[in-house]
């Protein structure tokens, strides 16, 4: 069957144009992104491109800094073992708080973000596969229940995700491993103790801040 053509804007296609860029190499990590030469490019005024930028910082790919202006989001070794040290601690927490308030519901919904995963995973669509995964976190901080810890997580996790999609493609066999493992931590939430299943959380967490490296840098 054919797929039913979407209604695309500008904005849209501006967004899609400039994250191309990124992800094939054009605009490589730590590139600084002038908006006046991407709306000559692309044919946009410069507010759409501005639009166009944050919404790809709300994804990760770039990061503004303010008086010093837009670069695309580069991380060192160093960074990322910055991030996972307190991404760990703040994830391990967000997981224990949504057990004590976890609905029959919420399963269903991680359950469903695990299959869309795994098709992804298939496909090798993985586009589709890493705005899956970062869709079960982001379903867990918000079943935390704590405001402040979503915004902590989305401000020290994103950028990781964006980071490396733009760096690295695994193994066909290793994303569909990773939505298994996710599945085991579904499966725990009714199994395990709120502290058990932190652990859990920390642990692997732990073990992918290894794999990254060595994926990212080796």
């Amino acid at each position: 069957m054919l797929e039913v053509i979407q209604p695309i804007s500008k904005r849209d296609q501006v967004v899609r144009a400039v994250k191309e860029a990124i992800l094939t190499g054009s605009i490589p990590p730590g590139a600084s992104i002038v908006e006046a030469r991407i709306a000559q490019q692309v044919g946009a005024g410069i507010p759409l491109v501005r639009e166009a930028l944050i919404q790809l910082e709300n994804h990760g790919f770039v990061q503004r800094t303010p008086y010093k202006g837009t670069t695309v989001t580069k991380l060192e070794p160093a960074d990322i073992k910055q991030i996972f040290r307190l991404r760990v601690e703040l994830e391990g927490l967000a997981i224990e708080w949504a057990r004590e308030n976890v609905t029959t519901a919420d399963i269903e919904e991680l359950r469903g973000i695990i299959k869309r995963m795994k098709q992804a995973a298939a496909e090798l669509d993985m586009d589709r596969f890493y705005e899956s995964d970062l869709d079960f976190h982001r379903k867990i901080w918000v079943m935390s229940g704590n405001s402040y810890l979503v915004d902590a997580l989305e401000r020290v996790t994103v950028p990781l995700f964006a980071f490396f999609v733009m760096k690295t493609r695994r193994e066909p066999e290793s994303y569909t491993e990773s939505a298994i493992m996710h599945e085991k931590i579904v499966d725990a939430m009714s199994q395990m103790r709120a502290t058990e299943l932190s652990e859990v959380m920390k642990s692997s967490l732990s073990g992918w801040k290894d794999d990254m490296l060595k994926l990212l840098f080796s």
